[in-house]
């Protein structure tokens, strides 16, 4: 594993602002899969939930895996441009750095995340896609996607959650880690800005509130209010997606692997049940959505961590395939 330093953008993609990111990398074969944590998370904060143990590369058949540390956020801490404030933590704007990141550092790749990172990934995959770009994934993995990501795609508006956000981030502005800290001990008991507050492992959480304490409480505070404010994916390019595949059946019948081949971006959905952060109803949303969306449910974390390795890697290899087959790009 190491360090890596990444380009958001070259100097001439003005909209990332030229920012500077960096991540954790294991190199192994291509294409390589593209990460984005959760909101105040970072690659360590996931290494200490066992988030890596799940992306761990030799479980996801020796694939290169690059783990992002959003601008703000970790060693990406320097990336924060104070002139652009919450503009720049939007799930687009996230978007833009995740796939300029990923150009500056792989040839190809699946974009894939958590929570926040879930939004950020399938942003930058329907912008990829929408555009015909050379970086459109050939697959796309969700881990536990935040409720509002689902809520638009089914034409509601539920401002709730939107109100928990900007409460957290008014009371981080005026009171600081500590007050953040007590007004989530009143909510849950563990801190829900820190990636996610699903612990696939068994974490020290006084670690996890120092390594959130290490980020800036301004670009925290920005960040959750990117988030809250941020517009859903364009789910009028989705419906015209899901139309195509109608349209357009595959001239070849099935893949090697017996899957029923289709144009379009597999996606692959996780979520465990009872999970009162992101609810298995936010998945099973969106894969009612997504075109070529597969859902996995763990029953709880423990089996999510034994058993999504395995799971992620089977369908990244499959997506692979069918891209492969397809000849819609050959592999690198």
């Amino acid at each position: 594993m190491r360090i890596t330093r990444l380009r958001a953008a070259a100097t001439r993609w003005v909209e990332t602002q030229a920012a500077e990111l960096h991540g954790v990398s294991v190199l192994g074969s291509s294409p390589a899969l593209v990460w984005a944590h959760g909101l105040g998370g970072s690659c360590e904060a996931d290494d200490a939930r066992g988030v890596e143990e799940i992306l761990d590369p030799g479980k996801l058949g020796n694939r290169t895996v690059l783990r992002l540390d959003l601008r703000g956020h970790g060693r990406s801490a320097g990336a924060h441009d104070p002139g652009r404030g919450q503009q720049q933590y939007t799930w687009p704007e996230l978007a833009k750095d995740l796939r300029r990141a990923a150009a500056d550092s792989v040839s190809r790749c699946f974009y894939g995340g958590e929570a926040l990172g879930a939004a950020v990934a399938l942003h930058a995959a329907v912008a990829a896609t929408a555009t015909g770009s050379v970086d459109a994934p050939p697959g796309l993995v969700l881990m536990r996607p935040p409720l509002a990501l689902a809520q638009v795609a089914r034409g509601e508006a539920d401002s709730a959650w939107q109100e928990l956000l900007l409460r957290q981030a008014a009371t981080l502005e005026a009171e600081g880690f500590e007050g953040l800290e007590a007004l989530e001990a009143t909510q849950s008991g563990r801190p829900l800005l820190n990636g996610a507050a699903a612990f696939f492992a068994d974490p020290n959480v006084e670690q996890l509130c120092a390594l959130r304490r290490a980020m800036s409480k301004d670009a925290l505070a920005a960040a959750v209010r990117g988030h809250a404010e941020s517009q859903q994916p364009d789910l009028q390019l989705i419906s015209r997606l899901k139309e195509n595949l109608a349209k357009a059946p595959s001239t070849m019948a099935a893949d090697a692997y017996g899957v029923p081949l289709t144009p379009g971006c597999p996606v692959l959905l996780l979520a465990v049940a009872a999970d009162g952060e992101h609810p298995v109803k936010a998945a099973e949303d969106l894969a009612s959505a997504l075109p070529n969306a597969e859902l996995e449910v763990a029953a709880d974390l423990a089996q999510a961590r034994a058993t999504w390795a395995e799971r992620i890697g089977s369908f990244l290899r499959k997506a692979w395939m069918k891209e492969f087959l397809t000849k819609r790009i050959m592999p690198q």
